[in-house]
């Protein structure tokens, strides 16, 4: 994984914008922008990427036109959920990961 890489969450207003979007699914596995990405929720994914909220939102806007969305960095440390246990070691393993490399 690159250096600086974080994780980040995005959520898509699913009133525009369904689960299973093709443009959506283009944006989401987009090796140019994310390292990986998991989604266990509609409309909603974690990725693992090197880029700010602003440059993946500019990214975001061809595929998902004016809908409403949120992007943010989350922490797993500080952060709850009931997802499945595959979703948590993907999540827990890529903050290890960025918290190592900005210690090196």
């Amino acid at each position: 994984m690159p250096t600086n890489s974080r994780t980040e969450i995005i959520v898509l207003d699913a009133a525009t914008i369904g689960p299973d979007h093709p443009s959506v699914a283009r944006f989401k596995t987009s090796p140019s922008v994310f390292h990986g990405w998991r989604s266990q929720l509609p409309c909603a994914f974690l990725v693992s990427t090197n880029l700010d909220a602003d440059t993946m939102s500019e990214f975001r806007q061809p595929c998902t036109k004016n809908a409403r969305s949120l992007v943010s960095e989350v922490n797993p440390t500080r952060s709850e959920a009931g997802l499945p246990r595959k979703s948590w070691a993907w999540f827990s393993h890529r903050a290890l990961k960025a918290e190592l490399d900005r210690a090196s």
